[in-house]
């Protein structure tokens, strides 16, 4: 059966190690591989039908990312996520994204803020018809319009680590869902951030963007809370 399931990894394309760090991070998300659990090789292969090469390299990877810590010569376990890292996460990724939103919008061509305005239209188009139940699309679609603002004036460094920030909190989202209100609320920032692209007015998109995920943040924190049965 491991044989099977490894040939099938490799037909679809996608190396072991990528699948199961995606499933292992959509676990921890989910709770159900909860927190400050330790995580061991033979365990985690029983679990996601591989070999232990591969679960290695996936716990390395979620270790970069925030997901897992490793203590040498004692093993992996799952990261306790609690609401001041998820802060320390957000502060750092309001002064990097913002300031990164801030020089694209400064510079964007009106081809590229179409293409925002396209993928915008799509997200509302998507609200509209399957509602704010469906996080996986609008989770998509939102991640679509920030990695094309992105690359508008690109910049390596940066957009590693945004990659990590992005990872995280879209893992949440699709595993937490979102409050009623703010999947409007995040097509009403788009609209006003996109209209600070059209202006080329630098200084607004960085203003609007920090609004944008710290209240992307705010919303986070309030499912966090009724999860965790706090008020």
């Amino acid at each position: 059966m491991l044989d099977n399931m490894e040939r099938e990894f490799d037909a679809l394309g996608v190396p072991n190690y990528q699948r199961v760090r995606d499933a292992m991070r959509a676990d921890i998300a989910r709770g159900n591989l909860a927190p400050n659990a330790h995580l061991k090789i033979n365990d985690l292969a029983a679990r996601y039908r591989l070999s232990p090469a591969p679960i290695r390299e996936a716990l390395a990877q979620l270790a970069a990312e925030g997901w897992v810590v490793i203590h040498p010569n004692r093993g992996a376990w799952v990261r306790v996520i609690d609401e001041a890292f998820l802060q320390d996460l957000n502060e750092i990724r309001i002064a990097l994204e913002s300031y990164i939103t801030g020089q694209a919008a400064a510079v964007a061509t009106p081809a590229q803020i179409e293409l925002l305005e396209q993928i915008e239209s799509d997200y509302e188009r998507a609200l509209s018809i399957a509602g704010p139940t469906d996080t996986g699309r609008l989770v998509q679609l939102n991640a679509a319009l920030h990695d094309a603002i992105k690359a508008i004036r690109p910049n390596q460094e940066a957009k590693a680590l945004m990659q990590r920030h992005s990872i995280f909190f879209n893992t949440m989202r699709v595993a937490w869902g979102y409050g009623d209100y703010r999947p409007h609320q995040i097509a009403e920032e788009h609209r006003r951030l996109i209209e600070a692209f059209r202006k080329n007015d630098g200084a607004l998109a960085e203003r609007i963007c920090r609004e944008h995920i710290a209240h992307a943040m705010q919303d986070l924190l309030s499912l966090w809370r009724t999860r965790n049965g706090r008020s």
